[in-house]
């Protein structure tokens, strides 16, 4: 996530390919605990709307373990450089 914030967006992807995506849930975190309670209401409530129709967080979470699979069991050479630094 320290490289998508520098902005090094294809750095961020090579390390981890759901960084935009914990990235925007860490925002979305820090803007619910920091806002009022009358302006954030509407966008959980637009985003339990999008939830329910699309099932997003099923997706997201099946779509994270397909990617550490893969990752596991077919670039074992990068996850290991990876984990070394």
């Amino acid at each position: 996530m320290i490289l998508l914030l520098e902005g090094d967006f294809a750095g961020s992807l090579r390390f981890h390919a759901f960084a935009p995506i914990f990235l925007l849930a860490a925002v979305a975190v820090i803007l619910t605990v920091l806002l009022p309670k009358s302006v954030i209401q509407p966008a959980i409530s637009k985003a339990e709307l999008l939830e329910r129709k699309t099932g997003f967080t099923v997706i997201i979470l099946v779509g994270l373990i397909l990617y550490w699979l893969g990752r596991l069991l077919f670039l074992q050479a990068a996850f290991v450089q990876l984990i070394r630094g």
